[in-house]
Formats: structure tokens, sequence, C-alpha cells
């Protein structure tokens, strides 16, 4: 049985709390299945229902919620674990969009640095310049190639901007123009009624310095040559044609293409760019340029005029020109070249390319503008000329060194040169001849010579009869290869005189022997594959652009006239006759064209196609190509 119970007194206060201060403070109970009607779905739903289960009813939900329940809601859905997920994710997210951007822009640097690498190689800029004006002056005279912007047209407005900017920092003494003086050490500019200011005095600045000032001058030239008479908006700062703007002098203007802006008014319109003679007078006036510079700007300035209608003033500017090849004689040396007629003389022994150059512009002059009997003494003389100049030491017809015989250390050298190339700078080229040395035979002048001498054909073939002075001169072609004296007769020996020697010289640039003659023989083969392979000097690529270009303009020319002589020939065959003339040429096989030269323009017609071919497949071997819109020469048979 069990012991009886003790009792016991209460445990101390100390030991057990009482249950009376509990009661008293005891929590309000919240049951949750006992919720407000805030947090039910449905009032008779029997499952228990947890406020962060289930979205709020629209019923029930205020229409305005406060920023301690929007905090409230954004608590209870950022759980530790989904900020942990988001944080993860949007660390992840910047890392590659920095690895990305980082990517792009490393790829755009290298791209960037290839290309003006590229251009650098292509256009080589002076080496004190400071950065910015180098890549100024790269980027611009690629932007002048038509393949640079992929429409295949070059944008002129822009390409003139860029040259106007890189003028302003080399012309700058606080930037690239360092030092740079006025003429006659005046103070200010010296300004010229209608041109602008006048160049500067840089003879203190280094060659490469000078020279590639010159070339963005010369660039100037040829923006503000191709936006003459062109406006831009002054609003919009936009170039447009002048066709496209309404004006008084305008009233029916054109369409803007499909996808331009919009065309001006004529009160918003100035001037796109400065005329081109303020650049080339800039240059004239330039204390600095050598002779062959100044010789070049002279004659573009005149080439201009001349295009412009300003026949005078383009004569005076050719004038300036021999004037500038005349004052860069020596002392001492005088009657080269008679300053009223232009012909050089024949006891001339100090003869530069400058002259020549002067002097066969000069001639072009006259002949394009009808002046045959000046322009063919001065053509006469340039022959005589170039025939009489002595051959130089140095002239090897060589394309470039003989390929190495073993093919590995060929292989290793190309790719040792490459490899040497991409970490080595190029250095800047060597200055091009001035032009005031005398001049000696080489390639060059011989396909100068070919040229000369289709000139002179030409102009021969236009006129109605042959001057005295070229049947007793000795340049003249032999009577062998003459028909008659006739104008057209002596033209046409001209002309096949110059395809033959412009064709053998043509040949004689690949001739794989170095020590024979440009001129020693006529019927070369072909050069072989491994000579055309080698990399070939400047002044052989000079020389084989031109005597291609004189080639198919002189077979052209040649082309054309006999075409004309057999015209006139079938007219002659094929005009009516009286009827004792008529009886005349059938008893005494008389008539107007004798029986032994009928049919001669025509067997001739079928030898000057036979010769293009041929040229065709020489020109193709060589890998020439010529300009399709090129004038046949002075009087444009072409």
């Amino acid at each position: 049985m069990y012991p009886p119970r003790i009792h016991k007194g209460r445990l101390s206060t100390m030991l057990r709390p009482s249950r009376h201060s509990k009661l008293l403070h005891r929590p309000n109970p919240r049951p949750f299945t006992q919720n407000s009607q805030l947090f039910l779905i449905s009032p008779t739903s029997p499952r228990p229902q947890l406020p962060f289960l289930h979205s709020p009813s629209n019923t029930f939900a205020p229409r305005t919620i406060t920023r301690k329940q929007f905090q409230l809601q954004l608590f209870r859905l950022l759980t530790t674990e989904r900020k942990t997920y988001i944080r993860e994710q949007a660390w992840t997210a910047a890392k590659y969009t920095a690895y990305g951007w980082t990517a792009i822009a490393l790829v755009a640097t290298i791209l960037f640095g290839i290309e003006n690498e590229r251009l650098e190689r292509k256009f080589p800029s002076p080496r004190e310049w400071s950065w910015v004006s180098r890549w100024l002056y790269r980027s611009t005279r690629g932007e002048e190639l038509p393949q640079a912007n992929g429409s295949g047209l070059v944008d002129w407005a822009k390409t003139g901007q860029d040259y106007r900017q890189l003028l302003e920092r080399l012309e700058n003494i606080k930037s690239d123009g360092k030092g740079l003086r006025p003429l006659l050490g005046v103070d200010g500019d010296i300004y010229m009624v209608g041109v602008g200011k006048s160049g500067f005095d840089i003879s203190f600045k280094s060659e490469p310095w000078r020279r590639g000032y010159y070339e963005c001058l010369m660039g100037a030239t040829r923006a503000a040559e191709h936006l003459d008479t062109w406006v831009r908006d002054k609003t919009r700062n936009v170039a447009f044609p002048p066709e496209v703007v309404l004006s008084p002098s305008n009233p029916y203007p054109k369409p803007v293409p499909y996808g331009a802006k919009t065309a001006p008014s004529a009160e918003n319109c100035e001037p796109a760019f400065e005329s081109p003679e303020h650049y080339y007078m800039k240059i004239l006036t330039t204390h600095g340029f050598n002779s062959r510079q100044r010789l070049d700007a002279a004659l573009s300035y005149a080439d201009w005029l001349e295009f412009k209608g300003l026949t005078s003033s383009a004569e005076d500017m050719y004038d300036w020109g021999l004037d500038i090849a005349m004052g860069a004689l020596p002392l001492g040396v005088n009657n080269v070249v008679d300053i009223k007629t232009g012909v050089i003389s024949q006891q001339a022994t100090h003869i530069t390319p400058n002259i020549l150059l002067a002097t066969t512009a000069l001639a072009r002059h006259h002949a394009q503008n009808h002046h045959l009997s000046t322009a063919l003494p001065i053509y006469l003389s340039i022959l005589r000329a170039q025939r009489s100049l002595a051959s130089s030491p140095s002239y090897s017809r060589t394309s470039g060194p003989p390929e190495p015989s073993d093919t590995e250390a060929s292989v290793l050298s190309l790719f040792a040169s490459f490899a040497r190339s991409l970490l080595i700078a190029p250095s800047y080229p060597d200055p091009p001849p001035s032009g005031d040395l005398p001049a000696t035979r080489n390639s060059i002048t011989t396909c100068e010579e070919a040229a000369t001498m289709a000139n002179i054909g030409e102009i021969l073939f236009a006129s109605s009869t042959v001057p005295s002075f070229i049947l007793s001169d000795s340049t003249h072609p032999s009577p062998s290869t003459r028909k008659a004296t006739s104008a057209q007769s002596s033209g046409l020996a001209w002309t096949r005189e110059s395809v033959a020697l412009a064709e053998q010289t043509l040949h004689s640039l690949s001739t794989p022997n170095p020590g024979s003659s440009p001129i020693s023989t006529r019927s070369s083969a072909l050069p072989p594959t491994s000579l055309r392979s080698q990399k070939p000097r400047r002044e052989t690529i000079i020389a084989r652009q031109r005597c291609t270009e004189c080639l198919l303009s002189s077979m052209q020319n040649w082309k054309l006239m006999v075409a004309r002589l057999r015209a006139q020939e079938a007219a002659k065959r094929e005009a009516p006759q009286s009827s004792g003339s008529a009886k005349r040429g059938w008893f005494w096989s008389g008539g107007s064209v004798d029986v032994e030269e009928e049919g001669l323009w025509e067997r001739e017609a079928e030898m000057v196609e036979a010769k293009s071919k041929e040229v065709g497949r020489l020109v193709k071997e060589e890998g020439w190509l010529a300009d399709e819109g090129a004038r046949g020469g002075v009087l444009g048979f072409a």
C-alpha cells in the first residue's frame, strides 16, 4: 500500500514564483486559426490561414500602403537565402559586364593601333610632330582613298575640314609650329589682295617637317578644288553643292539625294572652303620649299586656272613655273631655255628634270589651246634634249635583288624581315630629288621620250601640212617608215615609233640581264614568274607605270588615226566621179585612189588590232591597270 502523504508547507517564493504574477501579465493568445477577415481568402475555409502564404485579396486590400507596410512586405520577401542569391547574381553580372567592356575596349584599341600602323607605313608622318598631328595627318590622307568609308566616294567636306585643322596646328607657334616666323621678319601676317595670308619662313625647320607641311598644303588644295562653289549651312555646319540650294541664280534647284539632309536656304549659306588660290599662293610664297615642290604647285595651279577657263592666267603661271626651274640653275649657266618661246637651246648642257617638266607642261598648254605652231618646236627641243642626256652610272633595270637559291633560307629571311618590321618602326623615307641636278638617261626618261614622240605625232596628224623644219630635223623618223610626207602620214609614223619604244622599254624593265640597254632589243620574252615575284624598286615602279600609260595612250591614238584614214579612203572610193575621170581610170588604171595603195588602211587596221591584243596581254602580265578615263594625249584623241 502507498505510504501516507506527508503534508509539507509551500515552497518559498525564491524557489517557485507565484502563479499569480504570471496570470496578471499573461499575453493575449493569438491562435493562427483565429485571424481577421483581412487575411482570409474564403470565410468558410476550414484550413488554417497564414498571412505569408497568400497575397491579400483585392476586396479587403487597402487602397494605399504605408512605407512601413512596404518595408515589412519587402523584408518578408527578401529572405537571407534570397538576399545571398541576388547578391551573387549581381556580382556575377557586374563582373562579366566589366570583362566584356574591357575586352571590347582592348579589341578596339588593338584595331585602332593596327589601322594607324598601316596608315603610317602608307603615309609616313614626320617624327617631330605631336601624336595628335601625326594621327590627324594619317587619318586625313587615308580619307582621300575612295574605299575609306565604304561608299566608294571621298567625303571632301570632312577631308578639307581635317586638313584645315591640321594646318592650324602646324602653323600655331604654341603647338607644332614653334619658332615659325613670317616672311621678311615682319611682325604680323602679310596679306595679299584676293588671296589671303602669305606663306611663312620655314627654312630653319627640318626636311621631314617641311615635306609634311607641303603635303598638308597640297591636300588642302585638292579639297578646295573639289569643294569649289560649294556652300556650307551655318546653322547645321553641313556642306551642299550649289545646284540644290534655292537662290535667285538657281530658281529650280535639284532635289537632294535620298537620305541626305534637307537643302538650306540661301541666306544661311557661306562658302564651304577657302579658294584653291589661297593654298597655292601660300606654297609659292613660303620660304623653305625646294624648287621641285614649288614647281609642282605652280603647274597644278596652272592646270586649275586652265580648267576654270582662265587661259591667259594659266599661261602666266606656266611661265612662272619655267622661271622657278631656271632660277635653280647654278650661277654662270645661261641660255638654256628661250624665255619667250620656251624652246630648249641645242647648245644647252645643264638640262635639269625641272626644265624638262616645265617646258613639257608649257608645250601641252599651247597644244591644248590649238597653238600647234608654238607647241611643236618646244616638243622637238624636249625630244632632242632627252636623247642627248648622259646615261646614269647606276642605271640598272633589275627590279630587285635576286632570289636566294635555297627555298628554306628564303622563307626564313622573309619571316625574319616580317617580324622585324612588326617590332621596329619604319624610318621616315628619304627626300625625293629636288630636280636641280642635271638629268640623266634612265628608264623613266626613256618612257618620257616615248610620250614626247606620241605628242609630236598627235600634233602632226592634226596639222594641215608638215612644217619645213620637221623634214630637216634629225629626230624625225626615217623616210622608210613613211609612205608620204603628208602631215597625217608623218604623225602616224611618230605614233608607231612611240608604241615601239614604249613596248620595248616595258619589256626591258623585266629582262633578267641587268647590263643590257633598255633599247637594245625589241623582242624580249615576257618576265618570268621569279622576277615578277621580286620586290621592284621605286624607280622601276614609276617607269613601268609611265611606260604602260604611254603605251596604252599611243595605241589608242594609232587606232583612231588609222580609223580616220580608213574612213577617208572609203569616202574617196565611193565618191561620185565624172565620166571623163571614170573613163580615164578604167583604161589607164588611174582614178582618185592608186591600185597599189587601195586597201592599205584596212591592212593597217588589222595590224593595229593584232598589236592591241599583244599590248593588252603585256599589260596584263605586268599587272598594271590603266585608267579608263585617261586622255590619249595633248589633243585628247582618246
